[in-house]
């Protein structure tokens, strides 16, 4: 699951001293983050004694397709509220859903921002009962522990990491690695999303509803977004061709790429120093490069 970065230049700079764990070779076909995110979940389904799972996401949704996935894999009926209008072209993500079992249901857009609306969200509920609704992204406690696994992985496989990078996009990956490990680690978070200023106050509400102590220190950083969630600027879109013609590891923009390109930025901007040992986490998501017409030739 660990991948050593070779030092060769990407983008005229070297990775400098990265090692990557490869999460999206977790999991099967529900890989990465989302496996893990999923793992707390499903043990809560269980444990009610439900077997039909509802969520929410958009057409190229990570969480949505490893649900429906996961679902069928393991006797679960499925049911995925996806944000745009019934007019708008299947995706292959929404493909493979379908393929697994899982019932699409279009909303529009203004009915998706209901998604926080408790009286909302008690209708979904009455609707599948029973159930258990998940939120966007898996982004709960019990997906908080469910990543708590992942620290625990990068305690067994590399335990003298002491700077973690990661991409952020709900924050409860970095809830979990900051509850699983401790002060001696610093996590720092690579923002997919422009202007989410109140991540880090969700990262702290969560983790003070685990009530874990002690925790690992932590960081998101904001300035990596490349124009906003799932765009790619150009900067972006060079590094990450660059970076799989010398590294042979595949990516995706919308979290890891930008992740690995903050780092490879800081490196070169020598906010970072090359001899700095630093463990990056890739998040998987590959699914979603079939939407990027750059990244299919």
């Amino acid at each position: 699951m660990l991948t050593r970065l070779s030092d060769e230049p990407v983008a005229g700079v070297g990775m400098g001293n990265v090692t990557l764990l490869r999460l999206d070779r977790v999991g099967g076909l529900a890989p990465g983050n989302k496996h893990f995110k999923l793992m707390g979940n499903l043990a809560r389904a269980r444990q009610l004694g439900v077997t039909r799972l509802v969520s929410f996401g958009g057409a190229w949704s990570n969480h949505l397709h490893a649900l429906a996935a996961v679902g069928a894999e393991q006797g679960f009926a499925t049911a995925g509220i996806v944000r745009g209008d019934d007019d708008q072209p299947e995706t292959a993500m929404l493909a493979d859903a379908r393929k697994w079992g899982m019932e699409i249901v279009r909303v529009s857009r203004s009915e998706y921002r209901r998604r926080f609306d408790e009286s909302y969200l008690d209708d979904i509920r009455s609707r599948y009962a029973p159930c258990l609704l998940i939120a966007e992204g898996g982004a709960n406690l019990d997906g908080v522990r469910g990543c708590m696994a992942i620290a625990h992985q990068l305690q067994l496989q590399m335990p003298a990491a002491r700077t973690v990078v990661l991409p952020v996009g709900t924050g409860t990956t970095l809830a979990g690695l900051a509850a699983g490990l401790d002060g001696a680690c610093e996590i720092i978070g690579i923002a997919a999303l422009k202007g989410a200023r109140d991540m880090e106050s969700r990262v702290r509400d969560m983790l003070d509803a685990l009530d874990v102590s002690p925790t690992a220190r932590w960081q998101i950083l904001h300035d990596y977004h490349c124009g906003g969630f799932a765009r790619a600027s150009d900067g972006l879109r060079e590094f990450m061709l660059a970076f799989e013609r010398v590294q042979g590891v595949a990516l995706e923009p919308v979290y890891t790429g930008k992740m690995l390109y903050a780092i490879h930025q800081r490196l070169r901007s020598g906010q970072w120093a090359p001899t700095q040992p630093l463990l990056a986490i890739h998040t998987g998501g590959l699914q979603g490069r079939r939407g990027y017409s750059w990244l299919q030739a």
